[in-house]
């Protein structure tokens, strides 16, 4: 019987084979995006449960509330105190820690004289592999860190490096300015590991034996391994802890705290210090704490990608049973005759359902077609390492089952129950015609694709305009030109005389005059801050906590900046070496004028920085303020734009080179600069990106989040699409005769062409009313998540609707045409 049941399915899916065309495509294009979809939120929702003991494993790290109320947070810790909990508590089944030291590392192969700068780096107790996920493909599979100068390394690290080339066994000099201080050391390699996939919140490239570097850090086993001493001398690292009773968590908590209280800070500060415990599992969706340079992801993102796979769906699934009752009229004979010889309603309905279930099932192997096919693409739009395994693991299998399934009987029920309901003495004697019911329900169903056309469009422009507004900031305004070098300007490494004979170098080209080394810009979430103390005499006593860039003389015009009062820095008057730039807030926060404050007095004292060291302005300076320049966000849009300073003297250790390059010819600049580079620091490798690069890495969420949701809104607009063409072709069909008597009695082809397209206009009309103050509401309560938001203006709706309704228009206005261009004799001659 079932078998038969296919049969008929497939031998009618043979006769209507432009009908089932129709719903194949629009339906494989539906099941595919929301394959993709639920690939996305399923990577996301599984960050980090690849390790041993993921539900048990915790993470440990602090808060730090400077006087000023600014807050601080990381995923560090003072590095006993995970040896702290192992001692006091029952039930610690495993501890671990790294540490990563902030600027790069470099790392040189001798033989080949490769050098590579990374940052992607773990200092690590041979434990790590106990504790974290880290399979071995070559080299020691058990405890691969045992040697005290032993390192694994990623195969993309190793390829990077070597090439086809074994590296198990070699030897790499690694030196880092904090870590090593500076001197070298030599690491062997004892296994290479499988790359971290993208859903983990750590990504090393390189691990090696934190042990290797005692003879840099006094008495490092001691501090490691104590959870007491003040900050300075205090070891800090990232620190995990395998614990079988989460009850448990609150006490040690409590605990944590008591010992952060016990931490000196010095006399002259006052912070409040917070210990923090988190799942590893949470890590990902945490939005308080930078846990690593993969930045957390709020939760209701996933909850926007789980809606618009539900949305598209629905748009899939109304397309099918608009087309399936649309065409009933043309099945009522065969209904007639099968409820004649005996047929039930239930065996039709079985019948109709598994005509839906076939044509379901072909359009998922095409969507599965696709998706195959699409991976790399979908990779570069997601910043993933899907493959197509990942597509047919046992969890995607079952949930792309039950979403054939659901599918099948969301689109399927309908035109099953209501073909099933024919009379088969009214469609046998030729009397059947559609009533309200049905027509009406149709053009409800063709109302909601509408409705969700409108808010996932005008959505997407929304999100659009915020991200460019976010990212084509002042200083990423030419963001793709300006690229940024690194710069290791430390005692006993690159020195000011080498930048300066490095500049001079580059500005022999004509092309290549704005370089300038300043800050790293813009300032991630996770960067030390900038702050310095300011005085302004001429107004009063009060010392302002502000941010200060400090760059060369050159740093306004490399970026652009504009000078609204007063002037630049000159580099032929010494006195601007204690000048300083205002922004607009700063001046502002002075209750003054622009106009006002240029050559007023301003005079910083000695503030110790986030590096440990003092500002490189070095001592009480007194200067003047010579300009003002206009507001530009440094940092995130996330935060308003605080009163800052431009000084014209790089920091002692923040520092990058920047340099704009001509639109044209930028790769052969680039090979001049690192040919150039070489000739100053031939012992420095060359590591570059550019400004927009660095904005991307800001807003690397949000931006993906702006990426897909654009992308899947398009795909769900095409899959509408797909359905009004079929929908538009059969109402002209079912029309012919009448549009061929109105041509005979003298109606033009546009008034036809209007007939057809006034209805589905009426609904577009409704679901705009209904779809625009529901997008409005919903981007409204989005956007306040910034400071600096994109308008919601008018032309936004005005422009979403236009453009529904142009694709409207090409999609019914081409089927329409058609037939009102067709044969008057012969359309009246048609039998519907």
């Amino acid at each position: 019987m079932i078998a038969n049941y296919f049969l008929l399915a497939f031998r009618n899916l043979l006769k209507q084979r432009g009908y089932a065309l129709v719903n194949i495509i629009g339906l494989a294009i539906g099941l595919g995006a929301t394959m993709y979809i639920l690939l996305y939120v399923r990577d996301e929702l599984t960050f980090d449960r690849m390790h041993p003991n993921a539900e048990n494993l915790y993470r440990i790290g602090i808060s730090l509330q400077a006087p000023n109320g600014e807050v601080n947070t990381g995923g560090y810790s003072p590095a006993g105190w995970d040896n702290y909990i192992k001692s006091n508590y029952e039930g610690i089944d495993a501890i671990t820690s790294f540490i990563e030291r902030g600027m790069p590392t470099s790392i040189h192969y001798i033989p080949t004289d490769k050098i590579v700068l990374t940052e992607d780096i773990f200092w690590a107790e041979p434990s790590i592999t106990e504790i974290l996920s880290i399979p071995v493909v070559k080299g020691a599979k058990i405890n691969p860190l045992k040697e005290i100068n032993s390192m694994m390394l990623t195969e993309s690290a190793a390829r990077n490096i070597f090439g086809d080339e074994d590296p198990v066994g070699k030897m790499l000099t690694v030196s880092n300015v904090f870590a090593t201080n500076n001197q070298k050391v030599e690491m062997l390699i004892t296994a290479v590991i499988k790359d971290f996939p993208s859903n983990t919140h750590l990504d090393p490239k390189y691990i090696f034996n934190i042990f290797a570097l005692k003879p840099f850090n006094e008495n490092m086993e001691d501090r490691m391994n104590t959870s007491m001493g003040n900050g300075n001398n205090q070891f800090w690292s990232a620190s995990f802890f395998v614990c079988n009773d989460e009850k448990k968590i609150a006490t040690i908590l409590a605990d944590l705290q008591n010992q952060a209280n016990k931490i000196d800070f010095g006399p002259d500060t006052q912070f409040k210090f917070t210990p923090l415990v988190r799942k590893i599992t949470d890590v990902h969706f945490d939005k308080d704490v930078m846990w690593s340079n993969r930045k957390s992801v709020d939760i209701k993102y996933i909850y926007v990608f789980i809606t618009i796979a539900f949305l598209i769906l629905v748009v899939a699934c109304i397309n099918y049973i608009n087309l399936a009752t649309a065409k009933a009229g043309a099945r009522g004979r065969e209904i007639g005759l099968r409820k004649t010889f005996g047929g039930i309603r239930q065996q039709l309905f079985f019948q109709f359902m598994m005509e839906s279930f076939v044509l379901v099932i072909l359009s998922t192997v095409l969507a599965i077609l696709l998706a195959v096919l699409l991976i790399p693409q979908f990779n570069t739009l997601t910043q993933k390492t899907f493959s197509y395994v990942h597509l047919f693991n046992s969890e995607m299998l079952l949930i792309i089952g039950a979403v054939v399934l659901t599918v099948t009987v969301m689109s399927g029920s309908y035109p099953a129950l209501f073909v099933s309901g024919f009379q088969p003495a009214a469609v046998l004697k030729g009397k059947f015609a559609f009533g309200k019911g049905p027509n009406i329900f149709r053009q409800v169903l063709t109302t909601i694709q509408f409705g969700v056309a409108v808010i996932l469009l005008s959505g997407t422009f929304i999100v659009v305009n915020q991200m460019d507004l976010m990212r084509y900031s002042k200083l990423n305004e030419s963001g793709d030109q300006i690229v940024s070098i690194r710069y290791g300007g430390f005692s006993g490494t690159a020195t000011d005389a080498q930048y300066r004979s490095y500049k001079s170098i580059i500005q022999q080209d004509p092309q290549l005059q704005d370089v300038t080394l300043a800050n790293h810009l813009p300032r991630q979430d996770n960067f030390p801050g900038m702050n310095m103390k300011f005085k302004f005499p001429d107004f009063s006593d009060q010392e302002f906590d502000w941010y200060q860039i400090n760059g060369d003389y050159n740093f306004p015009q490399t970026f652009n900046l504009k000078i609204i009062a007063g002037r630049t820095f000159d580099t032929k008057n010494v006195a601007d070496t204690m000048a300083i730039l205002l922004n607009e807030s700063a001046v502002r926060s002075l209750n003054t004028t622009s106009d006002e404050i240029i050559g007023k007095e301003v005079i910083r004292p000695v503030v110790s920085t986030n590096f440990g060291e003092v500002d490189s302005t070095q001592r009480p300076v007194h200067g003047i303020v010579i300009g003002v320049v206009e507001d530009f966000p440094f940092r995130s849009a996330n935060y308003k734009i605080d009163p800052l300073g431009i000084a014209p003297k790089p920091h002692l250790n923040d520092r990058i080179i920047y340099v704009r390059l001509p639109a044209k010819d930028m790769g052969q600049k680039i090979t001049e600069l690192e040919q150039k580079w070489k000739q100053v620091f031939p012992n420095y490798g060359f590591d570059y990106w550019f400004i927009d690069q660095e904005f991307g890495r800001m807003y690397e969420n949000e931006v993906r989040v702006a990426n897909l949701t654009e992308k899947f809104s398009w795909l769900a607009i095409l899959v509408a699409c797909v359905g009004l063409y079929g929908l538009a072709a059969f109402m002209a069909e079912q029309r012919t005769k009448e549009i061929g008597i109105r041509k005979t009695m003298g109606a033009s082809n546009s008034l036809i062409l209007w007939l057809l397209l006034k209805v589905f206009g009426k609904l577009l009309l409704i679901a705009s009313i209904i779809g625009v103050p529901l997008t409005y509401l919903l981007s409204r309560n989005w956007l306040e998540n910034f400071v600096y938001r994109t308008p919601l203006s008018a032309t936004v709706f005005v422009g979403a609707l236009l453009v529904i309704a142009l694709i409207t228009l090409i999609t019914v206005g081409y089927e329409t045409l058609k037939a009102a261009m067709a044969n008057p004799i012969k359309a009246i001659r048609h039998e519907g």
